[in-house]
């Protein structure tokens, strides 16, 4: 084989090894922080009164839109 040759994959075979044990360090540093990370609590969602989904809006445009019709009439 052709020194250069020899010397890419020496070269490769190092950049590897290297790649693998940052690899490894940082897998460990996640590992310790999320261990050592508080507990998280989410809280309840404030209710607002309205329907659900697609029906609240209906509910809007009546109560908008009857108020402004009773005026005129």
């Amino acid at each position: 084989m052709n020194n250069r040759f020899e010397n890419y994959i020496e070269s490769a075979s190092a950049s590897k090894k290297n790649f693998e044990r940052d690899l490894e360090g940082v897998k460990e540093s996640l590992q310790a922080s999320v261990e050592n990370r508080a507990p998280v609590f989410a809280a309840q969602p404030a209710k607002t009164g309205w329907l659900k989904g697609s029906l609240s809006y209906p509910w809007v445009l009546v109560c908008s839109i009857v108020p402004a019709i009773k005026e005129l009439f």
